[in-house]
Order: structure tokens, then sequence, then C-alpha cells
């Protein structure tokens, strides 16, 4: 399957208009790519975990971090644009994680969605930890969806790729959808040169899509098992999962997450580092990928701090829970 095949079976995938794979570290990188950001726009974005890549990969524009993923504050820090949907611009564009952000936020896309079109805004969704399988933004009303591909290739990809989806347009009472013609229309004249994929990374990917389902299925079902495991343990605090009543979000991801509430639990480590714990792991919880069949972890505050990130593999919950025990309590 060739390039061409793929971007239609992604597309395909994520009920979008049209899909382009490019290569790129993460999200933000892929988006500073596309070229469709550009002088005299803003950028308003709720990415705890990016903020250093929108400081640094978006200097022709004007740059906003809100510290809430609510429709409220994306509002209040777009006031002043007068922004169009036409492809001559200026543009303003709104950025946030189907779920991310430290405390793996959810924001409401629904709501979202409906408050960028009223400030004419492109409303863009970095959907990597939910993935196409558990969330569905273009549905929600966002106009492009931006996926890190490690998860459909399991982990085993020999380079990083970012798949851009186009949401098709839609005809609510005869009127065209202008935002996602607007996005169509930029990406249309992009200008970039096509991804060039060998036909063994091209197999990764193939293999990841038919597979894509019931893998992830499994990695949501494993964090799911793991958040219960993590709360009733006595020497870690906070636990923060979608899924869990407890995490701010839950009300709202009900509605937003589909087959679960994603493959990803964060939770704070009692009186000890990060460090301290990832030197007590066995080296393969770090070492290997995300997105791939080990459970992952994390440090997303680095080694000194105590905040740990999981992202559940296929592995047994039951092997995983008895090994965290063992360095927890090492």
């Amino acid at each position: 399957m060739g390039v061409q095949q793929l971007e239609e079976a992604w597309a395909a995938r994520a009920g979008a208009r049209e899909a382009r794979l490019l290569a790129a570290s993460h999200v933000p990188a892929a988006l500073s790519l596309l070229g469709i950001v550009r002088p005299g726009d803003r950028l308003v974005a709720f990415a705890d975990d990016f903020a250093d890549a929108f400081a640094s990969g978006f200097d022709c524009c004007d740059v906003a971090l809100v510290g809430s993923p609510s429709a409220e504050a994306f509002a209040a820090a777009s006031e002043g644009i007068d922004a169009l949907f036409d492809a001559e611009g200026p543009h303003l564009w709104w950025f946030v994680n189907s779920i991310g952000g430290f405390g793996l936020r959810v924001p409401d896309l629904r709501a979202l969605g409906r408050a960028a079109r009223e400030a004419h805004a492109l409303f863009v969704v970095d959907n990597t930890v939910a993935s196409a399988f558990g969330c569905d933004p273009l549905r929600l009303g966002a106009v492009l969806s931006l996926e890190a591909l490690d998860r459909v290739c399991a982990g085993k990809a020999p380079r990083k790729l970012v798949a851009v989806s186009v949401a098709r347009s839609q005809l609510k009472r005869h009127r065209v959808d202008a935002a996602a013609e607007c996005a169509h229309a930029l990406l249309d004249g992009r200008g970039l040169a096509k991804l060039d994929l060998p036909a063994d990374e091209a197999g990764v990917l193939e293999r990841g899509l038919d597979s894509l389902d019931v893998r992830m299925q499994a990695h949501f079902d494993r964090a799911r098992a793991l958040a219960e495991y993590l709360v009733a343990n006595e020497m870690v605090r906070d636990v923060r999962y979608p899924g869990l009543s407890s995490h701010p979000d839950h009300a709202i991801a009900t509605g937003i997450l589909e087959h679960g509430f994603g493959p990803a639990v964060e939770f704070d480590l009692i009186e000890r580092s990060a460090g301290d714990l990832f030197d007590a792991l066995p080296g393969e919880f770090r070492t290997l990928p995300a997105g791939g069949a080990t459970t992952r972890l994390s440090a997303p505050h680095g080694k000194q701090g105590s905040t740990i990130r999981l992202f559940a593999g296929s592995d047994d919950p039951l092997i995983v829970a008895a090994t965290l025990d063992n360095a927890l309590r090492k």
C-alpha cells in the first residue's frame, strides 16, 4: 500500500474529507510544518505538554496559551481578533488535546466547536492520546484533527509520523461549513513535498490500521484496571484518569470519549521522586515506546518531580500492578 492509499484509508478511518501524512516529532511540529498558521494569525492553545513547542515553533504569529480548556477561556483569549472564514486570513486558530495537559484534561469539544464557529476560529484537535478509536473530533466540531501515529504503528514505526485529517463540509440549512472549507483550501495550497514512505514502513502502518481497534480496546481496558489499582494503593495519591468520578472532566469525558476513557493514567508519588521509581523498575517500562505492547511510564514534570504518567500497553495489568507495587515498596 502506497502513501496515497494509506492517506485514503486514514481519511476513511477518521471520517475525514481527506488526510495527509507528515514526518514530524509531535502534533504541534506537524501543524508548524504545514505552514497554514501564517504571519498575522493568532493561535490560542491549551497545551501544557507542548508549551515550549508553541513558544518556539510559531514565531510568525501571536500565540496565547490559556490555563483552562473551556470555551470561555478560548473566547476571552480571542478578543480583538476580527477573523473571517476565508483562505486569505488573518486566521484565528484554537488548539486543544482531546485528552491532554497535566491532569489528563478532557475538553468539551462540542462546546468548543460551537464557540469556535461563533468566533470565526479554525478549531484544531490533537487526538494522539485518545486516538481515532477513542474520540472523533471532526464529528464533534473540529475542522482539523491531528494524531501522532505511535499507537497505530504499535510503537514500531522507524520514524515519527503524524496524520492530519480535514473535516468534511456539512450542509446545514443549505450552508456549507465555511470553517471546513477554509481548512481544506489552506491545506490544498500548502506546497509540502509528498511523504516518501518505504515499503517496510508503509507495511507497519497498514498492519497497524488493520489491528487498531482490538489493540486500542486492550489499552483502554488495562488503563481502567491500573487506575483502579492505583486508587487503592496507599503509596500514591491524586490518581487522575478520566474514567474516575473524581476527575474534574469525568462527566464531559463520558460524552466525548468512546470505548472507554483512553490509555493514560496520571498519579503522584508520596515522598519520593519519579527518578527513584524508575530506578526500581525494569528498564522496558521506560525504554520501550508508548503505544506498544508494554506499559510505558514517563515523568511529565521531570525525574525530580513526583508525577508519573502511565500509558497502558496490552500486557497483563496484574503483572504490571505487581511490578509497580514491588518498585514502590523498595
